[in-house]
């Protein structure tokens, strides 16, 4: 498994954030924030993630010399140069593939040199003037690779830190402490043994339901109980529960405090967080909700191209946009027996370029609805070609 830094850090701890309101028909926020975040930022700074992180003098693993080595829990500098090459990685035991980034330390001799992507977190990026104060993020920093990543409590310990501390955070400050905390409760997740305890649980029927529901009460048990007071929640899908971190308790302290872009991005993920777009391989909400949030994303991402989140958005606007075309195994755009063209996909998209012009929605969108319609709305090879090359990114 090839895993990018973002995806990793920020879907495994989003694994079900594919929600949307029930009583918000549109599915998305009202309004993206008017000031376009579009402007190639000044300076970017990075988190590095693991230890010994090597900065070298080109952008590969082998023909190059190690410059100096990073500690866990640092911060470098960068404006976002990074290599043609990929290369895979093992960090912690998992491999990941990414590019290399040519970055500046940030101690007083400033060696600037190339490092693994994959190992660094974008906590800012904008003028340097307006940039995060260094030594509170490195204290914030170090004060969380002083907690134990396997031990529940110290998710209520992250939360005391962050309101003692950040309550009165604002702007690049609080996004940037927003990312720092979901990187290491994500890590919570994954080096915990919170998975195997949630497994040993008899989960009822009935709390399977109220948890996709969103109804579930977390006092409910001794474990449910203790997973809330120190930041996480039960989520379900595919057939299990597990353990997250408790996005509507991030969502309530951060988005108050966070740049409008982060802002945009954190009121909508509440609002896909609240119900599951798909379930075993099948929709769960409609064709044309789906649709409305890839167009969001869409319009989110051209006009915040430097969004410290970025990768995180372009997959929910691709996602989104290829289901709203191609379907799921469950939920497919066609009758497979007759090759008809299902009548809620063909409304959807008869609608979208009307409703959406001037966004490649519509315009993938128009493609094949003309193709469709020169064949009689029954799916052939020559529609089958096209989905391909979609697929494929053509």
């Amino acid at each position: 498994m090839q895993l990018t830094k973002t995806t990793f850090f920020l879907l495994l701890w989003a694994f079900i954030a594919c929600k949307n309101e029930p009583k918000n028909t549109a599915g998305t926020s009202t309004a993206l924030p008017t000031a376009a975040a579009n402007v190639k930022p000044e300076v970017i700074l990075y988190a590095v993630n693991v230890d010994n992180l090597q900065l070298r003098d080109q952008p590969n693993t082998q023909s190059s010399q190690v410059l100096a080595k990073f500690r866990e829990g640092s911060f470098v500098t960068g404006v976002g140069e990074k290599s043609t090459n990929q290369e895979e990685i093992k960090l912690r035991g998992i491999p990941f593939k990414d590019y290399f980034y040519k970055v500046t330390s940030t101690t007083p001799e400033q060696q600037t040199g190339w490092a693994f992507g994959g190992a660094l977190t974008a906590v800012y990026a904008g003028s340097r003037a307006g940039s995060p104060d260094l030594g509170t993020l490195v204290q914030y920093n170090t004060y969380l690779m002083g907690l134990s990543t396997k031990d529940i409590n110290s998710g209520r310990k992250v939360w005391d830190y962050i309101n003692t501390n950040f309550g009165n955070a604002s702007g690049a400050l609080a996004d940037a402490v927003y990312v720092l905390t979901v990187q290491y409760l994500t890590r919570m997740e994954y080096e915990g043994e919170f998975y195997t305890i949630i497994e040993k649980h008899n989960w009822t029927p009935e709390d399977y339901e109220a948890i996709f529901n969103n109804n579930f009460d977390m006092n409910k048990y001794p474990i449910t109980k203790r997973l809330a007071e120190n930041g996480f929640r039960v989520e379900t899908g595919e057939g299990m529960v597990f353990p997250m971190a408790d996005w509507a308790q991030l969502h309530a302290f951060f988005s108050p405090k966070a740049t409008p872009a982060m802002k945009a991005f954190l009121d909508q993920q509440l609002i896909e967080q609240k119900d599951l777009e798909s379930e075993d391989g099948g929709l769960v909400v409609s064709v044309a909700t789906l649709a409305e949030r890839a167009v969001y994303w869409e319009k989110f991402n051209q006009e915040h191209p430097w969004f410290l989140l970025s990768e995180r958005t372009k997959i929910n606007e691709e996602w989104q946009r290829n289901v709203v075309i191609s379907g799921l195994n469950n939920t497919p755009n066609r009758d497979y027996e007759t090759g008809k063209i299902d009548e809620e996909f063909k409304k959807v998209w008869l609608e979208i370029p009307q409703k959406y012009p001037g966004t490649v929605l519509a315009a993938k969108v128009k493609e094949l609805t003309d193709l469709c319609a020169a064949n009689n709305w029954t799916y052939n090879e020559t529609i089958e070609e096209w989905m391909m090359k979609f697929q494929e990114g053509k």
